[in-house]
């Protein structure tokens, strides 16, 4: 038959307030003897005789003393809690920083990887900004026939398009799932990184958009969006104006 868990959790809690109660009896007991032993050899070397009428004296000095001692070591013991904690926060600090610059150089490599940019630079040679005004679904079958569009005598392999389109997601998504779960962003990260990503995904925010609605897949590329838009909405925030596609521009 099993026990049951709450009566024997009472009893422990009976056992342990025993158990105080004796040791706190016990302590007791040997401060009063400690002082009254104690008390005569002090009267007879301080006042030449015992007089019992300034135990009372004797035992307020002796608690004051101990009260005293236990502010201080009770004082040493935060002072060295608190430093303990200030060097985990200054190593936890140092952890972090370097986490952070491990993160900005793992996304500065993959951002600026040519590949990258050869298809950050297809998108914006070749995929028009959808207008407020414009059918989702027009806008949406051009943008896609020029994805798809292969180059003149070239039939197998993936399109340049298709191949850009899908770098560049696949990029956008890592880095929004990082920015997610991992980076702490700070407004110099978002200066430096919003240009880029921001222009491009005002390109294919829509498209992306428009295939997860054709799926039915709620998931679809999710990270990158939620950054692509937060990098959008970052610049119009500060006011910073749209940069323009050149192509005689690196």
């Amino acid at each position: 038959m099993k026990s049951n868990p709450a009566h024997s959790s009472n009893k422990d809690i009976i056992r342990k307030l025993l158990r105080f109660g004796l040791a706190a009896i016990f302590i007791g007991l040997i401060g009063y003897f400690a002082i009254v032993g104690t008390f005569p050899a002090f009267s007879l070397r301080y006042l030449g005789e015992e007089n019992w009428g300034l135990l009372g004296d004797y035992a307020s000095v002796i608690s004051l003393a101990l009260l005293l001692g236990g502010l201080a070591f009770a004082f040493a013991e935060y002072t060295d809690k608190e430093n303990a904690r200030y060097r985990e926060k200054l190593v936890e600090e140092r952890e972090k920083a370097k986490l952070s610059y491990d993160i900005y150089q793992a996304i500065f490599e993959k951002l600026t990887a040519p590949e990258q940019e050869a298809a950050r630079r297809w998108i914006l040679a070749n995929i028009t900004l959808k207008k407020d005004a414009e059918d989702i679904a027009a806008w949406y079958e051009e943008t896609h026939k020029k994805i798809m569009a292969r180059q003149a005598g070239i039939t197998d392999g993936v399109p340049e398009g298709q191949n850009s389109v899908k770098l560049t997601l696949n990029c956008f998504d890592y880095i929004g799932f990082i920015a997610n779960h991992y980076w702490d962003i700070d407004e110099d990260s978002l200066d430096w990184i919003s240009p880029p990503i921001a222009k491009v995904w005002k390109r294919i925010g829509p498209y992306v958009a428009h295939v997860r609605t054709l799926r039915k897949a709620k998931d679809y590329y999710l990270s990158a969006e939620d950054f692509g838009k937060r990098c959008i909405q970052w610049r119009k925030d500060r006011g910073l104006p749209d940069e323009e596609y050149a192509k005689e521009t690196l």
